[in-house]
């Protein structure tokens, strides 16, 4: 993979290590024959001695159960003290400290839980249940009810998450801002090729390394996507194995020892704008996102957009415009009926100032810097628009909290900070319609900034690596519903925001922004509020 997603944050160097990841095909439901599995994989392979090995989710029962009753067996034998024991034994055994994905059954409160356990030689030292769980979980796991523990081991300070848990910015976060120097990642993965883009944009974000292990091959019907890697602390790939049972390894460094404060929670909070156009024109059920790639000057008149359609257009950067350019852009977005949204530099070394224009309604304009944080969001026919600065999407936390603030569309402008996307060079997973082909934007951060938010996100490009594109509430469903595009072209699409699309029931309904655990993560996302109102010539 290339450099990280955002500038590296400094951090004091810490330990070279070697840890490992365990792919494998579970049996479903024959825990022992799965635990032989995994220790002959371990002893067999031609790995280097590793410190710590992480085995898939699930990887001692199978991954889909239909009920709590299916499970109960596969958890009351994995939550026996007896078949700990085991595990100990094999940790001592290999000279590693293990985490184990399993079901697991308490017996005091007797919930069932998606659980992994660190397992040491001398005994076993904790165990996490899964707080966030995917749809397949919800038909018998209960979620967990603690935030993701810290354990001391001899590579540093390791964090687990299970899974769908790298869906959601609150895990991951709350492990970071507590310590953590390893993300390690049991996981299940499917839909989607891996290394998931979920895992590398994650360990990029937050610039620390992550060891994802997951199950391969099809369980109860459902395809599961193997790619288990181990991430530099920048994101880039230190070893990955494709559609095959093995232990990989590989030398990481981990990061010094440090706290770091929760970027979701922390910090200046988002300064948003809130501005209204009181027009008496019917709501919108929909918009048509229109982006220019090329350069400013050569941008015509927009692709007409889709009768009844609220209409959004993005320009790159003007740098140094001539007098009467906010009068000229307030024409332009009059005479396009459009929301128009462009920046401009007056001199080199100027921050940008982004610019809202409105038909009839005048501009509004604003400045976003680290330390100042802001955006606007709109509302015109029904529709609530979140405006913020490209710089801003190199984290979750703007985008995030603008859909908190009922944003179903967000458009980013101004100069890029973003890597260009990683490729993706196939799997031989056996999924269908393309999914398993090559894919040159797989990882492009914006896509997954989308769907991390659950809003439409139209992002205008000013990088030639880093190609435009209009970007749906959903990052991973396949076929893909966005437009790309690079230099001197349109990029044009019509999103929905209707409740019976499935693509528009995602911006409005927000599943992930909305099963987010604030009871148990908090709130976050702190942004303040001011009634602004839009400014004429």
């Amino acid at each position: 993979m290339g450099t990280s997603l955002v500038a590296p944050i400094a951090q004091p160097l810490g330990d070279r290590v070697t840890v490992g990841a365990l792919q494998m095909e579970p049996v479903h439901g024959d825990v022992a024959a799965n635990f032989a599995r995994a220790r002959e994989l371990i002893l067999t392979g031609s790995a280097p001695q590793t410190t710590l090995i992480v085995f898939p989710e699930m990887g001692l029962s199978g991954y889909i159960w239909e009920s709590p009753g299916d499970v109960m067996p596969h958890a009351l034998q994995c939550s026996d003290p007896a078949t700990q024991v085991q595990w100990v034994n094999l940790a001592r055994e290999v000279g590693a400290w293990l985490v184990i994905g399993h079901p697991a059954h308490e017996a005091l409160t007797g919930r069932l839980t998606n659980r992994c356990t660190l397992v040491s030689p001398g005994g076993v030292v904790g165990h996490y249940d899964k707080t966030c769980l995917f749809s397949e979980d919800l038909a018998w796991a209960s979620p967990g009810e603690l935030i993701p523990p810290i354990w001391d081991t001899p590579v540093g300070k390791i964090a687990p998450v299970i899974c769908a848990d790298l869906d959601y910015p609150e895990p991951i976060s709350s492990a970071v801002s507590r310590g953590a120097q390893l993300i390690v990642v049991p996981t299940a993965w499917v839909a989607e090729p891996a290394p998931s883009a979920t895992w590398l944009l994650r360990s990029w974000e937050h610039q620390i390394p992550i060891i994802a292990a997951d199950i391969m091959g099809i369980d109860q019907g459902r395809i599961f996507s193997g790619g288990s890697c181990i991430l530099r602390m920048d994101g880039s790939i230190a070893t990955s194995i494709d559609y095959d049972e093995g232990l990989i390894s590989a030398e990481i460094l981990i990061p010094g020892p440090q706290s770091r404060p929760d970027s979701t929670a922390t910090g200046p909070s988002v300064r948003v704008h809130e501005l209204d156009i009181a027009r008496g024109v019917a709501e919108a059920t929909s918009v048509t996102v229109s982006l220019w790639s090329g350069r400013p000057e050569s941008a015509g008149a927009p692709p007409v957009q889709q009768h009844g359609a609220l209409h959004l257009v993005v320009l790159p950067t003007v740098a140094n415009p001539a007098a009467g350019w906010v009068a000229d852009r307030c024409d332009f977005a009059t005479a396009q009926s459009a929301i128009v949204v462009q920046g401009r530099r007056v001199a080199p070394d100027d921050s940008e100032e982004l610019f809202i224009f409105a038909p009839d309604s005048g501009y509004f304009s604003f400045t976003s810097a680290p330390d100042w944080p802001v955006a606007v969001v709109v509302t015109v026919r029904g529709i609530r628009v979140g405006v913020m600065a490209n710089r801003d999407l190199g984290a979750h936390r703007i985008s995030r909290a603008l859909s908190l603030l009922g944003a179903s569309v967000v458009l980013g402008q101004g100069s890029d900070e973003l890597s260009p996307p990683n490729g993706s060079s196939g799997t031989r997973a056996p999924f269908s319609g393309g999914l398993a082909d090559g894919d040159p934007t797989f990882g492009h951060p914006v896509r997954f900034r989308a769907g991390d938010a659950n809003v439409w996100l139209g992002y205008c490009s000013e990088s030639p690596e880093v190609p435009s594109g209009i970007f749906s509430p959903d990052h991973v469903r396949w076929p893909r519903y966005e437009t790309l595009a690079t230099g001197g072209s349109w990029a044009t699409q019509h999103c929905s925001l209707e409740p019976d699309d499935a693509w528009g029931a995602g911006a409005l309904d927000k599943p992930l922004v909305s099963a987010s655990r604030t009871s148990l993560y908090g709130k976050n996302y702190p942004a303040e509020v001011t009634p602004s109102t839009w400014r004429k010539l």
